[in-house]
């Protein structure tokens, strides 16, 4: 009780000598956990996209089967190890819900992230006002779908958490290793246990994603490390040669555990076209903006609240440029400390270079903007110590103006952002309601037709029955990721079966007339009609006979 006692009476007291615009920033990031918290531990079903219904499957099918790697399997391009999953599996294990368990995951890398992230700017003395501002303006949902930077890093599937964590936790690593200019901001076990859950982060998202984060989240660092060396600014001492040399063996341990498990089809990508390039680059800077949820998809008054919040962002991605420029040629000039800060910009510059000269569009007519996420807290780690820097140039009397406009422009952009996300959050309710009128029907599958989307959705909701995209066009499932390749088969689903079709249309449009004669209307939900047979058709056995 008495060290109970203790800790609070020191953190009352070290609030007490907080100034005003610390408090206010430790206020706005306390409002951002509990926006965080709200959304991964409300109704996850609510929130669901293809990309997540994969996961939730492939979670599901690893604890039921008891492996993580699935005989028969086909994965994604990655085996998503490095995503929610990560975590998510021993939550299932132990609580059976694996929507809870996506929340408890996704929570737990949040904590990790400012963990690490608070350690960093500890470290490097910036004042802790400013910490708490910059892991407010990280966690903040700037953009909400099923690919932008919230699902992205902090919630839902958070495909791409552990792959920005690595370059954090290196670079904690970096520091909490050097015996120079930080031998006294770390304890033994402290630097041993960063070390451990930087390993094993990068072994993880090698064994999962192959080279890519090595090569998007190590390398750039890697590169900055070695120009200092070659330039004799020595940004980093002898001591963290060792933290370079186990990533080298526990990388290529990963790559190689790829290998051998990788159930997928990698894409691979080219060099871009030299006519192509300008437009590369326009698209790969327009993209820094999208990534940070600056969206127009329609008319915005310029003088209303939304104009404003999108000026705000607007001008918060332009001062980050500006920042970027700045630290680059501050370090090329041999600026005093700049070794230290540049590895913070680094990923993101040689992120949207390989952008730049590669087509990573993948047959469409956008570059994915999420390949810079693996960049971006980082960054914004690098913002918060650069605003530090700054405001050490200034007295605490000019420092409280501007601060409390730096305040007044996050808040309000933070709270649109929220506001944006939890407007957008919960709209996949009908499938829910689809669901549970599908376990009223005595079935073993449901076939959806035309409509791969709400088929896998269903079958992330639902285990009960077996779910699947009926493709009428040349009577096959359609399926692209996260699958057993026995699900291609008819046999593989039961014989009572429903097939769902859009309402307002007939049966026959789907399927031939001698098998819908088979089927029995039995109702409606949202838009599907449903028909119900005891047999299914499709199956070799019933074709043939």
């Amino acid at each position: 009780m008495n060290y109970l006692g203790n800790y609070f009476k020191t953190i009352y007291q070290r609030i007490k000598e907080m100034r005003l615009w610390e408090i206010g920033a430790m206020i706005l990031f306390t409002i951002n956990m509990s926006g965080i918290f709200y959304f991964n531990l409300s109704d996850l079903r609510l929130s669901l996209d293809p990309d997540f219904a994969t996961v939730v499957y492939h979670l599901r099918e690893i604890v039921n089967k008891g492996s993580l790697v699935l005989p028969n399997w086909v994965a994604t391009t990655s085996m998503e190890f490095d995503s929610t999953l990560l975590f998510a599996v021993p939550f299932y294990a132990l609580t059976g819900n694996e929507f809870l368990s996506v929340g408890l995951s996704d929570l737990l890398i949040v904590f990790i992230y400012i963990y690490a992230i608070w350690n960093i700017l500890t470290a490097l003395h910036v004042r802790i006002g400013v910490r708490f501002l910059t892991l407010a303006v990280i966690i903040t949902p700037y953009n909400y779908d099923w690919l932008d930077y919230f699902k992205m890093l902090f919630f839902a599937h958070a495909n791409y958490s552990i792959k920005a964590l690595v370059p954090i936790m290196l670079v904690l690593c970096l520091i909490a290793f050097d015996d120079g200019k930080f031998a006294d901001c770390f304890s033994k076990w402290k630097r041993i246990s960063f070390l451990f859950i930087y390993l094993s982060l990068l072994f993880v998202t090698c064994a999962s994603t192959g080279i890519y984060t090595v090569v998007c989240g190590v390398v750039p660092i890697l590169f900055i490390n070695i120009f200092s060396l070659w330039k004799k600014r020595y940004a980093f001492t002898e001591s963290v040669f060792p933290v370079w040399a186990m990533s080298g063996i526990f990388a290529t341990m990963g790559i190689f555990t790829y290998k051998l498990i990788y159930t997928g089809h990698s894409p691979s990508s080219s060099f871009i076209k030299i006519e192509n390039f300008w437009d590369n680059m326009k698209d790969v800077f327009v993209g820094v903006f999208q990534a940070f949820g600056i969206l127009f998809t329609g008319s915005v008054p310029l003088f209303s609240k939304m104009g404003l919040f999108y000026l705000l962002k607007i001008a918060f991605v332009i001062a980050m440029f500006i920042v970027t420029a700045l630290v680059i040629y501050k370090w090329l000039r041999g600026a005093d400390n700049y070794n230290y800060y540049v590895s913070f910009f680094s990923v993101i510059l040689f992120n949207m270079l390989i952008l730049i000269v590669c087509d990573m569009r993948a047959g469409n007519n956008f570059i994915p903007y999420r390949y810079l996420f693996v960049g971006i807290p980082i960054l914004l780690t690098g913002m918060g110590i650069m605003l530090n820097r700054y405001l050490a140039t200034h007295n605490n009397k000019q420092i409280m103006p501007i601060m409390s406009l730096v305040l007044l422009a996050c808040s309000y952009m933070l709270v649109g952002n929220f506001k944006v996300t939890n407007d957008n959050l919960m709209d996949k309710d009908y499938i829910v309601d689809m669901t549970d009128y599908f376990s009223t029907l005595d079935v073993d599958t449901v076939f959806i037709a035309d409509d791969k989307d709400t088929a896998l959705m269903c079958k992330a909701v639902d285990d009960s029955k077996n779910y699947a995209c009926y493709n009428s066009e040349d009577e096959s499932i359609t399926l692209e990721i996260n699958y057993y390749k026995d699900e291609k088969d008819f046999d593989y689903y039961g014989d009572k079966n429903v097939i769902a079709i859009p309402y307002y249309n007939k049966l026959t449009d789907y399927v031939p007339e001698h098998i819908a004669d088979e089927y029995e209307y039995v109702g409606e939900t949202r838009w599907l009609a449903c028909y119900v047979s005891d047999t299914n058709f499709f199956k070799d056995g019933e074709k043939n006979s």
